[in-house]
């Protein structure tokens, strides 16, 4: 049986923990140790980082042995906030990509969409790297949804609805790509134009409102 020197946030457990698994060590210390408002942020056993940015580094035969725990937290409305505050660079960036776009295909700058020239060349275009940041965008809204799943009391009073009809979002997207396939860039134009954007410019709004009522954050104009 492993005798474990726990550190939480930097305060040394006043016992040792006694157990083999690790993984029932840190549970044990999440239910019991650490208010149900936080997450665990960085792990360090035996002075090497082994969990960081929600996973794992190190195999479990590894961390077994360990026996000096040191385990960072961060409240749960932090890490949300954060998030959404990440968020709202890549939202501003496919609003202003798209808008682009829609500008370049009526005019019937086919190429400049696709292939990019200045400070798009080389990087796929405008209508890649609008792709991109929608990705980007996604990861960071389902980092928020299932911290809001997972605590509703955080964000009961201030709930922050980003797409709020995801089946057609998922529409909007199919219509691209048939428009892309079809070559029918007047048609792509309406649809990044009256169709897509809104639905990010009202995202943007969405967690800017958000960040203003539950964060206390005041987005610059």
């Amino acid at each position: 049986m492993v005798q474990r020197r726990v550190v939480i946030d930097g305060m040394r457990l006043e016992s040792d923990l006694f157990g083999g698994n690790i993984l029932e060590s840190i549970d044990e210390i999440m239910k019991n140790r650490v208010g149900a408002d936080r997450i665990i942020s960085r792990i360090t056993l035996d002075d090497r980082v082994c969990y960081e940015n929600g996973e794992f580094l190190e195999k479990p035969e590894w961390m077994e042995s360990g026996v000096d725990l040191e385990i960072e937290t961060e409240s749960l409305e932090g890490v949300l906030r954060d998030s959404v505050m990440s968020l709202l660079p890549h939202l501003s960036q496919i609003i202003q990509l798209f808008s682009e776009i829609g500008r370049n295909l009526r005019k019937g700058d086919v190429d400049k969409v696709f292939q990019g020239e200045g400070s798009h060349k080389d990087r796929g275009g405008p209508y890649v790297q609008g792709i991109e940041a929608m990705v980007t965008a996604q990861i960071l809204v389902d980092r928020i949804r299932a911290i809001q799943k997972e605590n509703p009391m955080i964000v009961s009073d201030s709930p922050l609805e980003l797409v709020t009809e995801e089946s057609r979002f998922q529409e909007i997207l199919a219509g691209m790509l048939s428009c892309q396939e079809n070559q029918d860039w007047i048609l792509l134009a309406d649809m990044l134009e009256y169709e897509l954007i809104p639905v990010f410019s009202k995202g943007l709004s969405s967690a800017e409102h958000y960040l203003h009522t539950m964060c206390g954050v005041v987005q610059p104009s």
